[in-house]
């Protein structure tokens, strides 16, 4: 019976240690789990934050209408060069400029092409001026480009990343380990690029519709001409023949020297034919001889007998 106490007790007390063991795992947790947390809680924090404002910042943003405008205008003038001064004026009048020019002059006609920018709001002003220059308009078209709504949607994600940014950076302030910091600041560096790249888009879309484009061809067309060809005198004929052919004499003897291989073969297999017939008639005056002989030493047989 004593035993069997003993033995309970013994159970109760392994029990009581392990369980008071657990508690003190449970109530005083490691430094780096209470770092990790604390890490973990941070983040949470700055994604909670960021949420927020971008949620509230998607809205319809208020802009005026942006308009790209271009034009494409061909005239007929009957004078080139003070059509052209007075293009020069009629873009100067309207605060424009040119941004490049190709003259081209033919037997039949002086051309140029012109690239114009001007102000948006001088554009037909400037259209109309040019046309009064004009003997004749072969075309003019013009052509309207509707970005209002390109320029809403890059505004407003670049108020979003912007909302962002500032975020970012409420919390790079609060930030107290390393880890945290270095998370925040390559996040900052994307977004500052999204929004650099945004900026520069608005301002793209700004200079394309407060300048609009015109594209000139001005020509005149010439009279042709015809100026017969002056042809040299028999001397000069003679002279210049004696020169061509002596110079053609040179050529000749130059193509003879490059020749050479072909002269060298030509020579190997002309005196390779020499031989070959020399020995033909070498072998037929020897059968001849013999043959002589022959008939001789028969002839005299005949004659013994």
């Amino acid at each position: 019976m004593g035993k069997r106490v003993s033995l309970i007790l013994l159970v109760i007390l392994v029990i009581s240690t392990f369980g008071c063991g657990t508690r003190k795992s449970n109530e005083y947790p490691n430094h780096e789990s209470i770092s990790s947390n604390r890490g973990e809680a941070f983040t949470q924090t700055v994604a909670d934050d960021i949420a927020t404002p971008v949620a509230k910042n998607v809205a319809t943003v208020d802009v005026e209408p942006k308009v790209i405008k271009t034009a494409n205008v061909s005239i007929e003038v009957a004078d080139y060069l003070k059509s052209r001064q007075k293009v020069d004026s009629i873009v100067a009048k309207h605060k424009g400029y040119v941004t490049n020019e190709a003259f081209q002059e033919t037997d039949t006609q002086k051309s140029n092409s012109i690239t114009i920018r001007v102000p948006a709001q001088n554009f037909n002003l400037l259209l109309t001026d040019i046309a009064t220059i004009a003997k004749r308009v072969d075309y003019q078209n013009i052509y309207t480009q509707d970005v209002t709504e390109e320029y809403i949607d890059v505004k407003t994600r670049l108020e979003n990343k912007q909302e962002v940014e500032r975020t970012y950076r409420k919390h790079l302030r609060e930030a107290k380990n390393i880890e945290d910091i270095l998370k925040i600041e390559n996040k900052l560096a994307e977004i500052r690029s999204e929004i650099e790249s945004a900026q520069g888009r608005l301002k793209y879309i700004d200079n394309q519709v407060n300048l609009s484009s015109v594209s000139l061809y001005l020509y005149q067309k010439l009279e042709y001409k015809y100026t017969p060809e002056e042809l040299p005198g028999f001397w000069q004929r003679v002279k210049e023949g004696l020169h061509w052919g002596w110079k053609g004499f040179l050529w000749f003897l130059v193509l003879l020297v490059k020749l050479w291989p072909l002269w060298l073969l030509g020579a190997l297999a002309y005196f390779t034919v020499i031989l070959i017939e020399k020995q033909i008639k070498g072998r037929k005056k020897k059968e001849k001889k013999a043959k002589k002989l022959q008939k001789k030493a028969k002839q005299a047989d005949e004659t013994v007998m």
